[in-house]
């Protein structure tokens, strides 16, 4: 039988990975990116990528080993902040939401629609135009909300 001390450990450790799924797989959309589009300043997400990732695991590490102590909760607290805003707020809302789903659902949609323009204007936005680049782009959404989803149940557990 699973305690709520195992529960929670399982949640923050699905969110710290979910957030470590979306920082490698954004670095892989970003390469293939800079290959297609051969602009190599899109590799400047691994020079964001690689610490996020250090972070989130020496945060996870030191909450595991030091839960009760002071050092323990604020690691924790360190792990929420890096969670919500690289992972899930940066990179899976704005970049893998609205940077992609919503581009491509504009695009195939109403692709003659002004807000299309107006919310993607050229030349920062490239239209839809190798699938593998804009997939990879979508799929960042779906880490980045395993992540949103085990950190508020984690966050919810606290206040019970």
């Amino acid at each position: 039988m699973q305690t709520s001390q195992d529960s929670t450990a399982a949640l923050t450790r699905k969110a710290a990975l979910g957030g470590i799924a979306v920082m490698v797989l954004t670095t892989v959309h970003h390469a293939i990116g800079a290959v297609v589009y051969r602009t190599p300043w899109r590799l400047h997400i691994a020079l964001l990528s690689v610490p996020t990732i250090a972070v989130i695991l020496g945060a996870l590490a030191v909450h595991r080993r030091r839960a009760g102590a002071p050092a323990g909760r604020a690691s924790f607290v360190v792990l929420v902040a890096v969670l919500a805003l690289i992972p899930i707020a940066w990179i899976g809302v704005f970049e893998g939401l609205y940077n992609h789903v919503v581009k491509d659902a504009l695009y195939f949609l109403a692709p003659r629609s002004p807000a299309l323009l107006r919310l993607f204007p050229p030349p920062t936005y490239v239209m839809p135009d190798n699938a593998i680049f804009e997939i990879t782009g979508v799929l960042q959404v779906i880490p980045a909300w395993v992540a949103a989803a085990a950190l508020a149940r984690r966050l919810l557990d606290l206040r019970r």
